[in-house]
Formats: C-alpha cells, structure tokens, sequence
C-alpha cells in the first residue's frame, strides 16, 4: 500500500483518452465504450485541462430528465476543474486509495503544479496491481513450501 503511483505504471499503459469540451455525450460515450474506460479527460483547444467525463455524469443527467441526452455537449455536464478531484503523482498506492475511497471517486487524474496532466489512474489500475502482487505472493509461498524458493 505503501508502492509509489509509478509502480500503477509498470501494469498499465498510460494512455489518456481525452475528447474536447463540445464533442457530444453520445460521441464521447462511443470512445468510453471503445477503450472499456468508465471515464474521459476534457480539455481545452490548448491541451489543458477543463474538467472530466465519466459514466457517472451521464447516470446524473439520465437519472434528472425524460429527455434523450446524447445530443448534448460534454461540457454541459462534466464534473469542471474548479470541482476536479486530482492528484500530483507524489502519492503511494494507500493515499490513493484513501483519496478514491474517501471522495466517491473512481479517477483521479495527475496534474502537476505547472497544470499539466500527466495521466489518469482508475480503480480498475489499482485492483489490477493489487491482484499481480497477490498472485506475486502467492507463487512466492508455494514455492517457500515446497523448497523451489530462491536462496
């Protein structure tokens, strides 16, 4: 629990899907349901960051009309960067999770100081790195039990 973020990198590929703030909800869910990611970096025409798109926005905005909403912009419903939830990269696994648990969510994105978004890292990364160290540990007594550990 006490692994860097760096360690989530060496399970996953750090991809950021990312779409702009007037791509249109259905648009944007097509690139979620693509990737298999519950959620979408928003950004400016610069490169910076707007806000994020998640599974859970889209929920919200079902759950509050009896309207179709797949025509709307991501914009009008994305959680914006005054209200995001992100991390610097300087936080073990535990504070992660901590921060996850803690705040409902299941992002977070990695903004440095200077603004920059350097990644995201999903709930899924973190069961992900947990399992390979579980199994890790699992190969590691067996292999203690039956003499095959290495001196």
């Amino acid at each position: 629990m006490n692994r860097e973020l760096k360690e989530l990198f060496k399970v996953r590929d750090n991809v950021i899907h990312a779409v702009k703030g007037d791509t249109t909800i259905k648009d944007a869910v097509d690139v979620m349901n693509i990737h298999h990611i519950g959620a979408l970096m928003v950004l400016d025409q610069n490169g910076q960051v707007e806000g994020i798109f998640s599974e859970r926005d889209v929920m919200k905005k079902l759950a509050s009309t009896n309207d179709l909403v797949g025509h709307l912009k991501v914009r009008e419903i994305m959680t914006p960067k005054e209200r995001l939830i992100y991390i610097d990269g300087e936080e073990t696994v535990g504070e992660i999770m901590g921060i996850m648990t803690e705040k409902g969510v299941r992002h977070l994105p990695i903004i440095d100081s200077e603004g920059v978004l350097h990644g995201v890292i999903s709930m899924r990364d973190i069961f992900r790195m947990l399992l390979k160290d579980a199994r890790q540990d699992v190969d590691d007594m067996k292999n203690y039990v039956t003499g095959k550990y290495p001196a």
